[in-house]
């Protein structure tokens, strides 16, 4: 009768919940999701929700936070273990997905006391069992989460609510043990604990199904159990339903038939904390099924009956069971129902435990669970051949080939399609070119793979260095030859010469000499080394040639050792060198020689012609009588003998710079000779002026007597700079020049009677002379 739903008034919705998991690292994305599951048999345009809004309220002092509208985007039926007593009891379930991805203001999520989900709609099932159904107003549905602050303490708080597993359609058989799993996962690892709770009721009603009303809720109102069922006695049974709650498993022995809702809860706690809450509403209804049980179906993998299997993934793999139209199946993997494999046969693409559940295919009766089977599928990595030497390859090198492996692998290389004996392990060493294959195999799992790869190892090149000659001459050159490449690299007693790097080069110096020759295909030789000798330098000897003076020129011989040679050079005729057709200047004349073996060796010699010596000096001087000066001169030219004149008041007459002392000014002369014998002369005047006479006091009082202070023979020094200080040290007369004697002012007024300083500078030249005394002023 329960299951009989024509013609009876209900609604659709069997269950559902909502679901919160991060996304990636940024802080605050989350996809929300929110899962309706409808019965089918109940759903039309009018009640499929297109989209729902979820309200998210602080749990502390409620207030609404921020409203979310989530799209409708997928609906998928659930599959039942039992396809014929689903169909023959109209069972059709479907989970209708709501989704999006929504960024958070995680600066609005702050509250320790954690925040909740929540969307409400009316109505469940007229017909349930356990619930009284029978009021006006209908049995309404409160979808709900719990989730703690994004944000504690100032760091980010990143958590993912529980997420249930997508249910298998399913239903009880009376006094039949039922298992149902109820499992939820956390993506971050947490504890989770599972509660049956009395569901939500809320305030939707038939005439309002969805709530309007967004004012803070203290708390959702639960619904009304039917007469003789409580939270204890939800399903009636022996046992009555009851859940694990650390596993989130559902069992039950049934003893009363109907359509029954329970809530599942699902607490999340970290660090014993609990920090979030997630609630599933679901129905499952209980029948009488037939007593006619089949046998277990006998699960065959590739026809032998088997509970653990491992198999290469590469290969294919089916499970069977008998093939009977009497027999309907229903294949499970992780023991939840695969949509769409109600075959005899499955085909196997993933690892995991596989059942099978066996029911009769045209009358509703009990079913019954194959045995388990547990299929490993490796991955046999595909077979890979690599060269693991550089290139190029060679002739005369050794290449090492390599494929993948593991430890259970057998390998054999083979060439140009014939085994290579003894190379059965993952890498080989070849020298030859060909076509190189391996095949491996897995002792584990049978699986099987093979690789080639074509192997050209090419010719080294031929490399000859050529030369026209063995030796070579010194500060002389000879070009080497190289054919043979491409590209040369040439070295020189074992030394790279970086800058040569084609075929021909010229060598320099004697040595031995090698070149490395590279083909197009890169390959490289190296030649024999050629060995450059060099002749021995001709030792050359060329006289030295004294300086010779223009005023007098002379032709002198050359001479030069061994004879033979050949002089050249400005002047030089033969072996004589004429310094009048070379002219006035320094000339550089060459020996040469060439000896035997052809190699040649120079002198240079440097023949100067000189036009006579050149002194320069200062050619006047003053002094002060009574004082001595240095009479400086410089000559272009080594002097081979200095004479002045007159003698008088010399220090010395025969040298370049004699002291003079004259009492009068008086003129001297000096007569140079040179090295070369080349004579000169320079005049200088030394002007003798008398010495000044400074008076200590005057007295300039106006009377007419005195009253300048005037310092005779000044006028001999017209750059002289007088200077007076008073007893302080402040400067009260400067002069430069003393044509206006001190008048003994200061800034237009008398100075005081007193001993001042002065300084006087009779010039700013080199002999110029310094005074310094006391003056005494007299009023």
């Amino acid at each position: 009768m329960l299951l009989s739903l024509t013609g009876v008034r209900a609604t659709h919705i069997i269950g559902g919940d909502v679901s919160m998991s991060a996304v990636g690292k940024t802080p605050g994305l989350f996809r929300l999701q929110l899962n309706q599951y409808w019965d089918e048999t109940k759903t039309s345009a009018g009640n499929r929700d297109p989209s729902v809004t979820l309200l998210i309220y602080r749990k502390q002092n409620p207030a609404l936070i921020e409203r979310i509208d989530l799209q409708l985007q997928e609906t998928l039926p659930l599959t039942f273990d039992n396809a014929a007593c689903a169909t023959l009891r109209q069972l059709s379930f479907t989970q209708a997905k709501y989704y999006e991805t929504y960024q958070f203001d995680t600066k609005k999520y702050t509250d320790p006391g954690g925040y909740y989900i929540v969307w409400e709609r009316c109505c469940r099932n007229d017909n349930l069992t356990n619930v009284n159904s029978s009021t006006a107003d209908g049995v309404a549905m409160v979808f709900y989460l719990e989730f703690p602050p994004m944000t504690k303490n100032g760091s980010n708080f990143s958590n993912s609510a529980p997420d249930f597993l997508v249910p298998n359609g399913d239903y009880i058989c009376i006094n039949k043990a039922f298992t149902f799993n109820a499992e939820a996962t956390d993506a971050d690892g947490d504890q989770l604990r599972y509660s049956l709770v009395t569901p939500l009721n809320g305030y939707t009603t038939r005439g309002a199904p969805i709530s309007v009303d967004e004012s803070p809720q203290a708390s959702y109102p639960t619904i009304s159990w039917a007469s003789g069922y409580s939270l204890a006695s939800i399903i009636p049974g022996n046992p009555p339903l009851s859940i694990d709650p650390t596993t989130g498993q559902l069992t039950v022995r049934a003893t009363k038939e109907g359509l029954y809702l329970f809530t599942i809860q699902c607490e999340e706690y970290r660090n014993g904390e609990r920090i979030g809450v997630v609630r599933r509403d679901f129905q499952l209804p209980v029948v009488d099924c037939s007593k006619n049980t089949p046998p277990p179906a006998v699960v065959l993998a590739n026809g032998t009956p088997t509970s653990e299997l491992a198999w290469c993934a590469s290969r294919p793999l089916v499970l069977t069971v008998e093939k009977n139209p009497v027999w309907a199946y229903q294949w499970q993997k992780d023991g939840v129902n695969l949509r769409g494999s109600t075959a005899d046969t499955l085909q196997i693409t993933q690892s995991g435990v596989y059942t099978v559940v066996k029911s009769q295919a045209k009358v509703c009766a009990n079913d019954t669970l194959s045995q388990a089977v547990k299929v490993t599928l490796t991955a046999f990595t595909p077979i890979k051949i690599a060269v693991m030497s550089p290139k190029p390859y060679c002739m005369g090198d050794t290449l090492t080939l390599q494929t993948d492996g593991q430890p259970d692998y057998h390998y054999q290389w083979r060439r140009d399609g014939k085994d290579i004996i003894g190379q059965q392990q993952a890498t080989t060493k070849v020298y030859q070119s060909g076509n190189y294959g391996v095949f491996v195999k897995s002792s584990l799992v049978g699986c099987d793979g093979k690789d080639s790869l074509d192997i050209t190892i090419n010719a080294r090149p031929t490399a000859h260095i050529s030369a026209s000659a063995g030796r070579v001459c010194p500060d002389s050159s000879i070009q080497l030859t190289a054919t043979g490449g491409t590209h040369y690299t040439w070295q020189q007693d074992g030394t790279k010469l970086i800058a040569d790097t084609t075929s021909q080069i010229t060598a320099h110096e004697a040595g031995m000499y090698q070149v490395t020759v590279t083909a197009p295909t890169g390959c490289t030789v190296l030649s024999d080394k050629f060995t450059l000798a060099q002749y021995d330098r001709p030792v050359v000897q060329f006289d030295s040639i004294a300086t010779v003076c223009m005023a007098n020129p002379t032709i002198l011989s050359l001479a030069g050792q061994p004879a033979g040679g050949v002089y050249a050079g400005v002047g030089v005729q033969a072996n004589r060198f004429d310094p009048a057709a070379a002219g006035v200047g320094r000339h550089e004349l060459t020996y040469t020689i060439t000896s035997a073996d052809g190699c040649r060796a120079s002198q240079n010699r440097w023949a100067v012609v000189s036009a006579g010596p050149v002194i320069t000096g200062p050619t006047t001087y003053g002094i002060v009588k009574g004082t001595t000066v240095q009479l400086l001169t410089q000559s272009s030219e080594p002097i081979n003998r200095y004479q002045w004149e007159p003698p008088a008041f010399l220090n010395q007459t025969d040298i370049a710079s004699p002291q003079a002392s004259p009492v009068e000014t008086t003129p001297y002369q000096l007569t140079a000779v040179s090295v070369s014998g080349c004579t000169t002369t320079f005049s200088v005047l030394v002007e003798v002026i008398e010495p000044l006479y400074i008076p200590s006091a005057f007295s300039p009082n106006a009377d007419g007597l005195n009253d300048l202070w005037v310092i005779s023979n000044i006028s001999s020094f017209p750059n002289a700079e007088v200077s007076i200080y008073s007893r302080w040290g402040e400067l009260i007369f400067f002069s430069e020049g003393y044509a206006q004697p001190w008048d003994g002012t200061y800034q237009q007024e008398i100075v005081q009677t007193g001993i001042y300083t002065y300084q006087i500078r009779t010039g700013t030249d080199a002999a110029a002379m310094t005074y310094r005394g006391q003056l005494t002023v007299v009023h």
